[in-house]
């Protein structure tokens, strides 16, 4: 019937040795699909597995075989190891194609996500640069009031500097403040 790949490594490595193997091909996964569809499909058995299937409904794990058959050589199956009709025969292929299709929506859904997420950074970083510019704004102003305190500072103890002065000269006088 056909040969065993390896029945026991998880479907994921699986996938990506099967896109590796086929990436030398000229044609394209769909063209591929189309050209080696034969008249074994309506033999397939997928009990309504979507994808990639791990186990058959019996419950045992699937294996992956290579055709042999003039109609479909090389091309590569899932199927359960006990190898009866009622139980599941699915092109990888098929199964892949598959996966492909439910994973559109989500990668769909993760790239407006995406764009989503770009467009907050985006606005935050208007909002940072906003920030950035009222914090200067308000450094520079604070800046400027320091100047005023400390021109203001220096007034005020001038001003207690010459009161004080005043204060002495009038006392050395014998003058009081209150005799004018």
């Amino acid at each position: 019937m056909g040969k065993i790949i390896n029945p026991v490594r998880d479907s994921s490595s699986i996938l990506f040795d099967l896109v590796l193997k086929n990436l030398d091909s000229h044609l394209s996964f769909f063209e591929y699909r189309m050209m080696s569809s034969g008249c074994e499909d309506s033999s397939v058995n997928t009990m309504g597995i979507r994808g990639i299937p791990e186990q058959c409904g019996c419950g045992r794990r699937t294996g992956i075989y290579t055709s042999k058959t003039k109609v479909n050589p090389g091309r590569t199956f899932f199927r359960c190891p006990m190898f009866q009709n009622d139980h599941l025969y699915k092109w990888v292929d098929e199964a892949v194609y598959e996966e492909v299709q439910d994973a559109l929506p989500k990668v769909e859904c993760f790239a407006s996500d995406v764009m989503k997420i770009k467009m907050e950074i985006e606005s935050m970083k208007t909002v940072e640069e906003d920030l950035k510019e009222d914090v200067r704004k308000a450094s520079n102003k604070l800046k400027k009031l320091n100047v005023i305190m400390k021109v203001d500072f220096s007034v005020v103890c001038l001003g207690v500097v010459i009161c004080l002065v005043l204060i002495m000269f009038d006392k050395a006088d014998g003058l009081s403040m209150n005799s004018y």
